[in-house]
């Protein structure tokens, strides 16, 4: 259906139409009435018959030509029953004028008369008012059809054999009367059921072709009836019911075409208000003149009663156009002001609503906007006119194109235009636009005014961007992050999770997505964890931070350390968890080795006390009680002479003296003081001769470059290394000669310690449970050095242990 232009000069023909019908029925009335019967009532009655048929038809041509409600084939079938009904009268106007004589019944003027009500069954048939599609030239053709076929066969049934074959013109005419009344009620019958189904604007076309048709058929019942009797009269009450009925029939496809422009406003409703008012007062001026005109004619009274009925019948005209003119113009300045103060709130709801509205008369070439121009446009004012092209102008260049070609789609195609954009302001701002508009058509189809609305949607661009721009970072976040992030929803189940999680337990992205956390958890840890997320869920805690033990997709076990936190909406309901995680699985193994290095350290320790214990109570201790015992022996002993009393004293001295080299023996297994005073070389020598001597074995020992300051650290160091690698070596070489070489190199300082014994598995004894080899590496690390051990069984053993050292800046502190 075309949209118009506000229908100003529509509504002028709606008034004037009306009009006119009605005084073509006055005109038939005051003919009826007032003159007797003649060929200038025939002809009018006839004629004007005709004429209104033809009018009828051509009005619902031109509308189904333009598709007036979207219901072109209603139109064509009525277009298609006033025609047929056209040339029903065109043959009585043939016969009596241009023959001057009676219609045979052999004539195809009556069976045109009857069948053009078919079309017209059909037309209501289709269901107007209704869309159904792409079917509905199929269905309306076979309604049609099947309408046709039904009628047409009971004329031919009925009627036609009296009035081809046997030419009975009583039968004949009784006939065609009961049938041609049933199809009329018919009709009427089915435009009465459409009118109490349908909603406007089809209720009111139906009810105006309701009233049309319910006249006719009493009208052209009656008249049948006459002439089959041979009392018709034109002036009677029937023919007059005739020429209203097709008048009647003219105002449906214009009562149609009108309601295509009527605007659905409370200010049209008024106006229609104010013209139904002036319809009806110029009816009443219609309906007074009949009685003016009668008297006219009429001769049997005097000149003075006619003169005052003339007068008084002038003035009731005079009251009435007077009373319509003033209720007219009062009705005209209450809308006046109604549409001022519509505009008014127009105005301030566009502003308020930072919202330009605009109209475009397309066919004048102007513009008006109007609103929130200062805030959209940078315009000082509240309306401003300008030329189509220069909304385009401001339109921001990148958009340009794409805003013309979707108002061209939407003029073409006849839609609803709609598009986001950008306009320049006038100080070079830069504004976002949501904008909707509709164009309005003349009955050729040429697009004639667009009206629209544009809000401003700035704010809402910004804050997009801006949460677009806060999801990337998080995003990125997310993703790239060097600790594990995972999404997870209030019921368990993951949403997401980053690459650095999906290496922690061995699944990828897509594995992990709709599966519950419960499965990746470790069952023991469940419980604990299940519960943390309950006290979040329900308002105790929003943000937790835990331990627990995950399962990786191989089996094994991975230790985490979580953080999670709540994700509520503005209105407070539980969106999902975000969570950090983080393996620490190394970190616990490291603890777990620490703890029992810990413990091997302390049971070290505990063995060395108990070997310095054993040592004083089993050696010294004895020794020194046995001392004791014999220096009171000696205290005891009056008889002994003077020499034999200097050798027991020279033997008691011995025995101190042993006991004094054993303590300090054990005291340099402690520490030793030669380190401190002598170095480092001087110390490892003595201690190797000790050492030799003690466990009764060979060991040669040699030195190269080796300065004679070292850093005490480095110097306590290696002499730890050497007497941990030949405590080892004495116990579990086999052999009872060795080899210690200390020497320089390129910077570092180095020490092995060689033996030609029964040889072990280094990475067996790496892992074992002693505490030698362990020591050793780590006191080397602790100087930033390197230990090697080279072992094969029966071939072998030889330790290296280098320690980096710069003798330029040692010397330099030892002379500082």
């Amino acid at each position: 259906m075309s949209k118009q232009n506000p229908p100003d000069i529509a509504v002028g023909l709606r008034l004037s139409w009306p009009i006119a019908l009605i005084g073509i029925v006055v005109i038939k009335a005051v003919l009826s009435l007032a003159v007797k019967p003649g060929p200038l009532v025939v002809s009018y009655s006839a004629i004007s018959y005709l004429l209104l048929l033809l009018l009828a038809m051509t009005f619902a041509i031109r509308n189904g030509i333009q598709n007036t409600l979207g219901a072109r084939p209603f139109w064509v079938l009525l277009a298609t029953g006033f025609g047929m009904w056209a040339t029903s009268q065109f043959l009585n106007l043939y016969y009596a004028f241009a023959l001057d004589s009676d219609v045979p019944n052999t004539s195809i003027a009556d069976p045109a008369l009857f069948l053009h009500v078919v079309p017209l069954l059909a037309a209501v048939a289709i269901l107007p008012h209704r869309k159904n599609g792409d079917h509905q030239l199929q269905r309306w053709i076979l309604n049609s059809l099947l309408i046709t076929f039904v009628w047409t066969f009971l004329y031919g049934f009925t009627v036609f054999p009296d009035q081809y074959l046997f030419s009975s013109a009583t039968s004949y005419g009784l006939r065609f009367d009961i049938l041609y009344m049933l199809e009329n009620l018919t009709f009427v019958a089915a435009v009465f059921i459409l009118a109490l189904r349908s909603q406007p604007p089809w209720r009111t076309v139906y009810l105006h072709l309701l009233g049309a048709s319910v006249l006719y058929a009493i009208s052209s019942n009656f008249a049948n009836l006459a002439i089959d009797s041979g009392g018709y009269v034109n002036g009677k009450l029937y023919g007059l019911g005739l020429i209203a009925s097709v008048c009647w029939f003219v105002w449906v496809p214009l009562c149609a075409r009108h309601m295509t422009h009527a605007e659905q406003s409370s200010s049209s409703s008024q106006e229609r208000q104010g013209l139904e008012a002036s319809v009806w007062a110029m009816l009443s001026v219609a309906l007074i003149s009949i009685p003016i005109v009668w008297e006219l004619l009429r001769r049997d009274q005097g000149s003075t009663a006619r003169t005052i009925r003339l007068i008084v019948a002038v003035v009731a005209i005079v009251c009435l156009a007077s009373t319509a003119y003033i209720k007219e113009y009062l009705a005209k300045r209450e809308l006046i002001f109604d549409v001022q103060l519509a505009n008014e709130r127009l105005r301030l709801a566009l502003k308020a609503g930072s919202t330009v509205a605009w109209e475009t008369d397309l066919k004048r070439g102007g513009t008006v906007w109007l609103g929130d121009l200062p805030t959209t446009f940078g315009i000082l004012s509240d309306t401003y006119t300008a030329a189509p092209e220069e909304f385009l102008h401001r339109v921001h260049p990148d958009d340009r194109q794409r805003v013309s070609e979707a108002v061209d789609n939407a003029r073409q195609n006849r839609k609803t235009y709609e598009s986001e954009f950008r306009v320049v302001r006038s100080d070079g701002a830069i504004r976002w636009l949501t904008a909707r508009g509709e164009f309005y058509y003349a009955p050729n189809g040429t697009a004639e005014r667009m009206l629209g609305v544009s809000l401003d949607i700035t704010e809402r661009k910004r804050a997009e961007a801006a949460l677009r721009e806060s999801e990337e970072r998080f995003r990125s976040v997310f993703r790239d992050a060097g600790v594990g992030m995972v999404v997870v929803s209030p019921e368990g189940y993951f949403i997401a999770a980053n690459g650095t999680f999906c290496d922690y337990l061995g699944y990828t992205e897509k594995e992990l997505i709709g599966t519950h956390v419960r499965s990746v958890t470790l069952p023991e840890d469940w419980p604990a964890f299940s519960k943390k997320l309950e006290n979040a869920l329900s308002g105790e805690h929003t943000f937790q931070r835990f331990e627990k033990r995950c399962l990786h997709k191989n089996g094994s076990l991975v230790h985490t350390e979580n953080t999670a936190s709540l994700i509520r909406s503005s209105e407070g309901t539980a969106q999902y968890f975000v969570g950090e995680v983080l393996d620490v699985t190394k970190r616990k193994e490291l603890e777990e080795a620490l703890s029992r290095a810990n413990q091997q350290l302390i049971q070290a320790q505990e063995q060395e006390r108990i070997r310095i214990a054993r040592e004083l109570h089993d050696d010294i201790s004895q020794r020194l009680a046995l001392l004791a015992i014999r220096l009171e022996q000696l205290e005891q002993d009056v008889d002994v002479s003077p020499r034999s009393l200097h050798g027991h004293v020279r033997e008691l001295q011995t025995e101190v003296e042993e006991v004094s080299t054993s303590i300090q023996n054990l005291s340099h297994e402690l520490h030793s003081s030669k380190l401190d005073y002598l170095g480092a070389v001087a110390a490892m020598r003595s201690w190797c001769k000790e050492f030799s001597e003690k466990q009764r074995m060979q060991i040669q020992f040699e030195s190269h470059n080796v300065p004679n300051y070292l850093p005490p650290e480095i110097s306590l160091c290696l002499f730890r290394v050497l007497q941990e690698a030949l405590h080892n070596a004495a116990k579990h070489s086999g052999v009872k000669n060795f080899s210690v070489r200390l020497s320089e190199d390129c910077g570092d300082i180095h020490l092995a310690i060689a033996d030609e014994g029964a040889g072990f598995d280094t990475e067996a004894a790496m892992m074992g449970r002693g505490l030698g080899l362990t020591s050793m590496r780590e006191r080397i690390r602790l100087v930033n050095g390197e230990l090697s051990i080279e072992s094969q069984p029966m071939r072998g053993t030889t330790i290296h242990a280098r320690v980096p050292f710069n003798a330029n800046s040692q010397s330099a502190r030892a002379t500082g």
